[in-house]
């Protein structure tokens, strides 16, 4: 008699397969909420990332020139303009150094995920143009 107890055990295993409607709502919210946070933060980290080329693209192409703060000014508004990244003039911090300029854009960019919880990256590139 306990052969066939065994048997029918390993038989109801072999069919009970799947997954139940409880567990499919679980992952189903907990993959959203995954999904949701992903298309908040990477637009974030994306900015961060085109701040950093276009402060790079600004050190290379103003190396052995006679830049002015100015110049570079109107230059870094110009290429995040471009970029569709809005940044205020407050947060680019140009000063002279003895070979030439030192540029530093500070700022965070947030992106609210659910009711009060937000995402926080904070910008703060530099580099130094040396003349």
């Amino acid at each position: 008699m306990e052969p066939n107890r065994t048997r029918d055990r390993v038989a109801t295993r072999r069919r009970q397969s799947g997954i139940t409607a409880i567990g499919f709502v679980v992952l189903a919210l907990l993959f959203g909420i995954i999904g949701l946070a992903a298309l908040k933060v990477v637009p974030l980290y994306l900015q961060k990332m085109t701040v950093a080329s276009v402060l790079a693209d600004v050190e290379r192409d103003g190396r052995g020139g006679g830049q002015t703060a100015q110049g570079i000014r109107s230059e870094l508004e110009n290429r995040l303009s471009i970029e569709s990244i809005e940044i205020p003039r407050e947060n680019f911090k140009i000063t002279q150094v003895r070979d030439g300029f030192q540029v530093r854009i500070q700022q965070e960019a947030r992106a609210q995920f659910i009711a009060d919880l937000w995402f926080v990256i904070v910008i703060d590139e530099q580099v130094e143009i040396r003349r």
